[in-house]
Parts: structure tokens; C-alpha cells; sequence
């Protein structure tokens, strides 16, 4: 059998051990050598072993920290703010400015005792520490007391991880001395005080100080100091928050070993801990509390949002520990409103909806209990069991619904305080009427000049339960919200290809009554005005003040699908989705997000040009380099012209007569008084309620509705009544502290012509009924009225006379002309 051969490095060195080997047994004591050699050689292994040259450039980073990252916002004077923070755990990393008084701090002397009293001394392990640990833990025969030094301590959080065993703590005394070799012990005490765990998910003792009570690590107490210092063993089981009790106890032994250092005396021990004792009395928390609870987070929905897109750019690590600075577009002021406008809507409206959530919720267990329990003692399935009890579930239900009414009533007659305290804090803490199903919606606002996202609004509350952001996630049919993109594509046509019979323009003329449409598959459509009134010819302009769908369908047909879907398209810039091609797209049948409908609507306010939103501006690094910019990749997209400034124009002057005059007048309700153009919309049976529009300065997007797409808000529940009062609520309360300007689309190509208000055309010498419409230039009307000839002028209604002071003689028959012609 061939043999590899030994390289030239194997033999080398097996000379020399050979040499040495016999070196050692050719001398004067050949056995004293020859230990020495195998203790070497065993020590030298072992370094082996734990020795890394990746130590070398680790243990000079101890002193780095995870950092969260931070979210700004813009406030009302134009200066950023931060709104939210991104991390795995709190921690809030102290400097010197937070530990006054050098080493008699009181957290310093408490973590000290506890932990390493030989801690100044020591060089990185503690061996009469662990010569008494070892006796200490052979007496009692198990693991009683640790050897580890505050200085190991930071080499295994830094570092190694919570394995037990001979090679982590051998890797670990050997991190501990270069530690010490690294790092004076000042800095050391720092460190650790910034990496031990106190739970909760609380990182560090600046962290910890905040969670348990509300406070700066200097303006701690002694109780308070020796609280934390008592967590570094077993947080979890000694945490006030789960077990109190022992929680006390624990901090007890750390008042004794205070003493038994000589840091305090007896009696200020006694006083302290007395004065401490009234944190467990008034401590009301819930066990299941966390640090993250506490996290910096103003506008959860929109922190979502830009965590979700940021995670796919940015790697989460880097995001989360990072220290990143994260500049977004979200206005403070409109993010507020928009907050409180739909919070406030939704409220009110699920009061009036009125639908009730399921409550029957006994009903298996009444059927089928019995039965299921047999099997589950056959077949070993967990048991049937509900969180809270039947008789608790009735009770609560009967408060809500019937006692707690008619007991505030009969308090306020003759009542006490107490009682009527309890009562209010009943109404407060329950947002909703737990038996009504919620009604969710959403909320979004950008600027038409730059896209930049100002304010979104997810749903009703931002709830473990609640998470879905509706303003991008919740696809639904927009209803007549849709019609002024369907209008604005049919005259873009025209305005391509003008054509003076078939001209679409706020003045022409079209046929509002019943329609009736026999489909492929023999079934019939008939598209129906949402109040079932019809009005004969109407112009297109007062067509959609009323919200007209039989208009809207006749136009579609007027122009042609295949006419008006490509400008539609370009319109909706939906990417993946195609398009209905049949005319119930004239109604809103294709489901949009909020998202979607206000970027479509934005190209209106922009004069016609596409716009980009944008949620983020830039991101920066924890030493302020430039990481990631938005702005600039935005920039580099064109902004096309989707539309022409005309038609723009023309279908934001119709769509201000909406709110002026048509079914968006609740839209003025809060007080908005600014240029505002918009429309309603409402799908079948009140399922959905919309309101979309725009002021020169922003466009905003409402919707209201179940998330069960098949429930309707009630009878009445329109755009109208439900979601045009949330918008204008909000549009005059977010640009409050803006100067209002008037609509501006550069120089469009607009003719301003009087027509004949019924006929919508130039008017003749015997039209008398005149107004003044606006045109783009490329369908300016040029037929004459010739719809009111042989008709004469109204007759002025008869003047009444003069009455005389002499009284008149009554006149049996006065009043009665008609009867007699």
C-alpha cells in the first residue's frame, strides 16, 4: 500500500521533539524535566484552545454599542423631530455625565456589592473569589455561588454566549485579562452597566431605570439602585413586576451586603429600604409588561410603513442596531390631525352602524361540550376553554349594554363621587362598545409638488389585533370617487383629438335617465343614480356635482373603451392589474387603495404631471455619512405629463363646484375655506364611503368601511355624510398654520366662455338662462342655442300694490283666477 509522504514542516518538527525528548532524558534529573515539558506542552494546548487572534481586534470594540436607530419627522417650523425608534432591545447608553460622583455612585456601589466587592482590585479574575465560590458550592453540593468577576461578566456578554461549560470559562478568564489589559476599570464598570440584561427587555441599568421607574439613573434612590442590581442573577423570577415578594427579598440581601461593606450603616439601611417599600405597595403593573412598550413611537401605522420598505433596502441588523438617523417626509402637524379627524370618524360611525359582533360564543360549548370532552379524553386533544369565564363574559356584556347606562343615571340623581369616578374611568377605557363591530378606514395626504407622503393612517388604532395599513393595503371599489378620472380621461381624448361633434366639456350635454344593458351571458345590468332620480339632459359640470352614474356610464359609452382606458391607465399608473373592459369601470368598479387614488388625484393638483411619492428623504449613519438618498433617485425619475394642464384645470373647476355646491359640501363643515376641489364616493348597499381631494397644497384620501367587505354602514351612510366631514375636518386643521394660495397649472390654454345653462351651448338671442364655463381650447363650442327659439322671456312676476290707508272691500272670489280660467 503506497504511503503519503511527510512534508518537509513534519519532519522538521519531529526532529526537533525527538531532540528535545532526548535532551531532556540525558540530563541530571530526567523526570523534574520531563513534567515541566508536559506541563508546557498541556498549557500550551489549552491556549490553543481558547487563544483566537480575532481576540486582538474584538476586545478594543467592547466599548461599542447597539444603537437605535431613529425616526424624524418635520414639524410646523420646518425643523426635524425625532417620532420613532428602531431596536431589539432598550437601552440607554451612560456616559460619566449619568453616573455623578464617581465610584460612591449609588448604582456603581450597588452592582459592586453584589456582583465583585475585589472588583478595583483584581486584574480580570478574582482567585480567592474563586476559591471561596468552590468551597461554598462543595458544602451545600450544588452550584450556590459564581466566581465571575464584573470584568468576565463583560467578556461574556460582549463576546460568548450563556453555554456552561470548561471552554467558555476558560475563553472567557482569558478575554477578562485582555480586557483588563484594554480598558482602565472605570470604563470596564461602564461597559457592563451598558450590556447586563435586567429584563423586560431592558438592556443595560440606564434602560432599566427608565422601565421600572420612570427615572434617570442619577436621580436613583438607594432602594431603587439596589432593585436594579438585584435583577443580574435571574431577572425574570426576580423581577417586582411578576413576583413581587421576592423581588423585596432579594432586595433585602442587597441592603446587607451594603452594610456588610461598610457602604451604608445600619440605620440609613433601614431608612432606605423603608422608604423603598412603598414602590411595591403602589406598584400597579402588568407582569407581561415590556420595554418596548416604552419605545419612542408617535405614529405607529407610518413607522410600520417605513420599517417595511427600509427592511428590504437596509439589512436589519444594521437597522435596528445601527444608530441610523432616518429623515422621512411625515409632517407632525398633518399626521396629528389626520390621527384625531379619523379616530374621531370612525368612533361615531360605529356607534351609528350599529353591527353587532358575534356574541353567541357559548354556543359550541352548550352544543357540543360534553362531546368534545369524551373525545378529548380518548384522543388527549387540549382542552376546550376559554381566557375568561361565561360568567364574567354575561356580566360584561349586560354592563356595557344595559347597567352601566342606567347606573350613571341614577348617580347623577343621587349618587357618590366614587361611584361616578368609576363609571367615567368604564366609558373612558373602552374605546368602542365591545358587542359593536369596529369600523375601520384610512387616511393619506401628500404634497402634489414633490409626492412627499405628509401624513397615513392605517385604521382605528395600531393594536397587536390591528395592524394592516389600510391606506395601502385595503383594495376597494371607489364608487363615484373614480368618476373624475373617467371624465378627465374622456376629455384628454378630445383634447388629443378634438373632434366638434363629439367634444367632451364641462358644458356638454348628456342623458340622465334609466340605462339597461343585456351582457354576455344574458344577464342584465342596470346601472341606477344613487338617489333614483333622474333629471333628463344635464351638463357634464352639474352631472357630477350630483354624482350622476348614468352620466357617467353614457360618457364612457360616448367616447368609447377603447378611446378612454389607455388615459385611464396612465392616470391610475397601476402596475400587475388590468383594467375591467366593460362600462361599470365608469362607476368604480376597479378596487384602488387610498394609496392609489390619492396619486391619482395628485396628478390633477400637479397641473397634470405624474407624481412620485416619497416617505423617505435620506439616511444617515451613526457617525452622519450619508447611507442612502431618496430625494436624488427621485429625482432621476421624469415626471411625465400624464395629462394636460387644461383638462386639469378644467376637472379640478368642476370638482370645486362638488365641494361648493354638489354632494362634497360636508367637506366645509369644519371650517375649510381655502380653494378645494373633490368628490364622494359610495359603493352598493353603503359597503364603502370615500372622499378624495385636493387644495393647491395637498391631496388627501378617506375611506371608511368594514374590513368584512360584504357590510354595509347602514342605510344613508354615503362619501357624503361619513367621510367628506372627516376630510375637511382634517384638510382645515393640518394646513391651519399654512398660507393659503390659490390652484396654479403654469399658462394652460383656457377659454372662458358664456353659455346657455341648459343646452350648454353658445347662447342664442332667446337664451335666457346664462352662465360662464371654462374651456380648454381645443373644444371651445361654436353652435349656437337654437333649443329656445319662438320661447319668449319670463314675464317679471307681477309687483304688489300699493295698499291705500281706506280699507279694501273683501273679495269672495280673490284667489280663485285659476279655478275660473
Amino acid at each position: 500500500m503506497k504511503k503519503e509522504p511527510v512534508d518537509f514542516l513534519s519532519r522538521y518538527f519531529v526532529t526537533i521533539f525527538r531532540e528535545r525528548i532526548r535532551t531532556v532524558l540525558d540530563s541530571d534529573r530526567p523526570v523534574r524535566k520531563l513534567t515541566y515539558l508536559c506541563l508546557g506542552l498541556l498549557f500550551l494546548n489549552g491556549f490553543l484552545f481558547v487563544f483566537s487572534v480575532k481576540d486582538i481586534w474584538r476586545v478594543p470594540t467592547a466599548d461599542r454599542y447597539e444603537k437605535p436607530s431613529l425616526l424624524y419627522g418635520v414639524d410646523s417650523d420646518g425643523n426635524y423631530e425625532p417620532i420613532a425608534e428602531f431596536y431589539r432591545f432598550s437601552r440607554i447608553v451612560l456616559t460619566d455625565a449619568d453616573l455623578p460622583g464617581g465610584w460612591d455612585n449609588k448604582v456603581i456601589r450597588c452592582f459592586e456589592s453584589t456582583e465583585d466587592n475585589n472588583f478595583r482590585s483584581h486584574r480580570g479574575l478574582d482567585v480567592r473569589g474563586i476559591l471561596r465560590a468552590t468551597m461554598v458550592n462543595l458544602i451545600a453540593g450544588r452550584v450556590k455561588e459564581g466566581a465571575s468577576t464584573i470584568t468576565q461578566q463583560v467578556a461574556r456578554l460582549k463576546f460568548l454566549n450563556t453555554e456552561r461549560s470548561f471552554l467558555r470559562k476558560a475563553r472567557e478568564a482569558w478575554l477578562a485579562m485582555l480586557l483588563e489589559a484594554t480598558f482602565d476599570k472605570k470604563t470596564l464598570m461602564q461597559i457592563y452597566l451598558n450590556e447586563i440584561p435586567l429584563g423586560h427587555g431592558t438592556i443595560g441599568a440606564g434602560a432599566a431605570a427608565r422601565f421600572y421607574f420612570r427615572k434617570d439613573i442619577k436621580d436613583l434612590s438607594w432602594g431603587e439602585a439596589a432593585l436594579l442590581a438585584s435583577l443580574t442573577t435571574r431577572p425574570k423570577e426576580f423581577s417586582p413586576l411578576a413576583n413581587p415578594i421576592t423581588s423585596e427579598g432579594k432586595v433585602r440581601v442587597v441592603f446587607k451586603k451594603l452594610v456588610e461593606n461598610g457602604i451604608l450603616d445600619v440605620k440609613t439601611a433601614e431608612k432606605e429600604f423603608d422608604a423603598f417599600s412603598e414602590y411595591y405597595i403602589t406598584l400597579n403593573r402588568s407582569p407581561n409588561d415590556s420595554a418596548f412598550s416604552d419605545r419612542l413611537n408617535r405614529f405607529p401605522y407610518f413607522t410600520e410603513y417605513v420599517r417595511k420598505n427600509l427592511s428590504r433596502i437596509i439589512p436589519k441588523t444594521q437597522l435596528y442596531e445601527g444608530g441610523l438617523k432616518i429623515y422621512t417626509t411625515l409632517n407632525i402637524q398633518h399626521q396629528t390631525q389626520a390621527e384625531k379627524a379619523l379616530a374621531a370618524g370612525l368612533k361615531q360611525q360605529t356607534l351609528l352602524s350599529n353591527q353587532r359582533a358575534f356574541t353567541k360564543i357559548d354556543a359550541f360549548e352548550d352544543a357540543y361540550g360534553d362531546i368534545y370532552e369524551m373525545l378529548a379524553g380518548l384522543h388527549d386533544i387540549p382542552e376546550f376553554k376559554f381566557k375568561i369565564s361565561r360568567s364574567f363574559r354575561t356580566f360584561n356584556r349586560a354592563w356595557q349594554e344595559d347597567l352601566r347606562d342606567e347606573l350613571s343615571v341614577l348617580n347623577l340623581i343621587s349618587g357618590t363621587e366614587g361611584l361616578g369616578e368609576v363609571v367615567d374611568w368604564s366609558y373612558k377605557t373602552q374605546a368602542t362598545e365591545d358587542h359593536l363591530l369596529p369600523v375601520e378606514g384610512a387616511l393619506i395626504s401628500l404634497r402634489p409638488e414633490t409626492g412627499y407622503i405628509t401624513s397615513m393612517v392605517g385604521g382605528s388604532g395600531f393594536r397587536s389585533d390591528n395592524q394592516q395599513i389600510r391606506a395601502f393595503q385595503a383594495y376597494r371599489q371607489p364608487g363615484s370617487a373614480f368618476k373624475p378620472l373617467v371624465y378627465a380621461s374622456a376629455m384628454e381624448y378630445y383634447h388629443e383629438n378634438p373632434d366638434p361633434k363629439k367634444n367632451v366639456t364641462a358644458a356638454s350635454l348628456f342623458d340622465d335617465s334609466p340605462l339597461q344593458y343585456v351582457l354576455e351571458d344574458g344577464d342584465e345590468w342596470n346601472p341606477t343614480n344613487y338617489s333614483g332620480e333622474y333629471s333628463g339632459f344635464i351638463r357634464l359640470r352639474q352631472a357630477l356635482e350630483l354624482s350622476r352614474n348614468s352620466v357617467a356610464v353614457r360618457l364612457l359609452e360616448h367616447t368609447g373603451l377603447n378611446n378612454l382606458l389607455p388615459n385611464l391607465e396612465r392616470l391610475l399608473q397601476v402596475e400587475n392589474r388590468n383594467l375591467p373592459r366593460d362600462f361599470s369601470i365608469a362607476l368604480g368598479s376597479f378596487e384602488v387603495s387610498p394609496y392609489e387614488l390619492a396619486r391619482a388625484y395628485a396628478v390633477f393638483a400637479s397641473g397634470g404631471r405624474r407624481v412620485l411619492p416619497l416617505s423617505v428623504l435620506y439616511v444617515e449613519d451613526d457617525k452622519g455619512n450619508l447611507l442612502k438618498d431618496f430625494r436624488k433617485e427621485n429625482e432621476k425619475k421624469e415626471r411625465k405629463q400624464l395629462v394636460s394642464p387644461e383638462v386639469s384645470y378644467v376637472i379640478t373647476s368642476m370638482m370645486e363646484d362638488v365641494i361648493k355646491k354638489g354632494t362634497g359640501t360636508g367637506a366645509r363643515s369644519y371650517g375649510l375655506t381655502r380653494p378645494a376641489a373633490g368628490k364622494t364616493g359610495t359603493t352598493n348597499n353603503f359597503r364603502d364611503a370615500w372622499f378624495a381631494g385636493y387644495t393647491p397644497e395637498l391631496v388627501g384620501v378617506v375611506w371608511v368601511g368594514y374590513d368584512i367587505g360584504t357590510l354595509s354602514l347602514g342605510k344613508g351612510m354615503s362619501g357624503a355624510v361619513v367621510a367628506a366631514p372627516i376630510w375637511g375636518r382634517f384638510m382645515a386643521n393640518a394646513l391651519s398654520k399654512e398660507k393659503s394660495k390659490p390652484f396654479d397649472f403654469g399658462d394652460p390654454k383656457i377659454v372662458r366662455r358664456t353659455i346657455c345653462s341648459i343646452s350648454g351651448k353658445l347662447p342664442g338671442s332667446h337664451c335666457h338662462q346664462t352662465e360662464e364655463e371654462v374651456f380648454d381650447k381645443e373644444t371651445v363650442p361654436t353652435e349656437v342655442c337654437d333649443d329656445h327659439r319662438g320661447l319668449t322671456e319670463p314675464a317679471p312676476l307681477p309687483q304688489p300694490k300699493p295698499t291705500s290707508s281706506k280699507k279694501k272691500k273683501p273679495n269672495l272670489f280673490e284667489g280663485d283666477e285659476d279655478v275660473i280660467r
